[in-house]
């Protein structure tokens, strides 16, 4: 189960780099600025994942 959510973390983030680089292309910021959006954006979709990973392990252990 914990793989199955690595996976689609990693599925996920490079969507959303993919999805994410198109939006920025158009826009007049700096590269500088545009990649550490990108970066804070990336760390904040790990946290995530890693708490809902960490949730549902925790749940998977009450079960037991």
């Amino acid at each position: 189960m914990k793989f199955l959510l690595l996976a689609l973390a990693v599925l996920g983030l490079i969507y959303m780099v993919l999805i994410g680089g198109k939006k920025t292309s158009v826009s007049d910021e700096q590269p500088e600025a545009i990649y550490q959006r990108e970066i804070e954006r990336a760390e904040n979709l790990d946290d995530f994942l890693q708490d809902t990973v960490d949730r549902q392990g925790d749940e998977m252990d009450a079960v037991k």
